[in-house]
């Protein structure tokens, strides 16, 4: 009887995801799917166009000044994030940002802005199969790991109705099997691109907190964010978690500009993953 049951429940679950796949189809067939980058017709959401895809590929082989490596081998990061020895390095992108007319820029404008979320679901299509390499990689077990994100200011969420890295995060929690956590609160309204290195590191010091209803202590997170510039927000983010507990942090972003001057993370050097910044990790040679 119990077998037979199991069998019949498995028939059942079996049509009603065979129902849901065919009107995830008639869906997409009925809807306009636009490029995020061009808004061409596509045939899927989220999706480039053809044209667009390969400009976008040749983008992702832009390499560093430095180690004359593409982003996503690329170790070269700021001074502000902790080494992570779960999986090798502070920081993870799989691009580099460069401001310019690009598939890229573009993308990203959409992903801030426009409420279709086309390029949310590429984004995080891109940092989920990134993330499930690295854990391949490293042997990560990602169940264990949490995903969250640094909240967007009030006035952006309240003037575009969304906040795309939370987005990106809930997102990469579905497709990875990583637990998602709305960790953070934020306060002020400052916007970070108006400001230069230094006042980005004091508005993102002041600018973050961790939830009262949040317990972090010996939990496991990756920070997902949109661009890396300095290293401000993820550094501040990252700093709080540990302050609070946390066991392990890592920082993963669509892109990050590229560093001028020579520096890279220096694992052999470095004498511990708490270890201070200045403990020869990123250092003018």
């Amino acid at each position: 009887m119990s077998l037979f049951l199991t069998d019949a429940m498995s028939e059942k679950v079996s049509f009603y995801e065979r129902a849901r796949r065919l009107l995830h189809s008639v869906f997409e067939w009925l809807v306009v799917s636009k490029c995020p980058a061009c808004s061409a017709v596509t045939r899927h959401s989220g999706t480039l166009c053809d044209e667009c895809l390969k400009k976008y590929a040749e983008e992702k082989e832009r390499k560093c000044e430095f180690c004359e490596m593409t982003a996503s081998d690329c170790v070269c990061s700021t001074r502000d994030l902790e080494f992570c020895p779960s999986f090798g390095k502070s920081l993870h992108s799989y691009t580099f940002y460069v401001p310019s007319n690009s598939v890229l820029t573009s993308s990203l404008y959409a992903l801030k802005r426009n409420p279709d979320r086309n390029a949310e679901k590429m984004f995080a299509r891109e940092l989920s199969a990134e993330l499930l390499r690295l854990a391949a990689e490293n042997k990560c077990d990602l169940s264990e790991w949490r995903v969250t994100f640094p909240p967007r200011g009030r006035a952006s969420v309240l003037n575009y109705g969304f906040d795309q890295s939370k987005g990106l995060a809930k997102r990469v929690s579905k497709l990875t099997g990583a637990v998602f956590e709305d960790v953070f609160s934020r306060r002020g309204s400052e916007k970070q691109k108006t400001l230069d290195a230094g006042g980005r590191m004091r508005s993102a010091k002041h600018s973050f907190n961790i939830r009262k209803n949040i317990s972090v202590k010996g939990k496991k997170y990756i920070i997902i964010d949109d661009v890396v510039t300095t290293g401000a927000t993820a550094g501040t983010c990252e700093r709080l978690l540990f302050k609070s507990g946390a066991e392990s942090v890592f920082v993963m972003s669509i892109a990050k500009t590229p560093k001028i001057g020579k520096g890279y993370d220096r694992k052999e050097e470095r004498p511990g993953p708490r270890a201070k910044s200045k403990d020869l990790w990123f250092e003018e040679s």
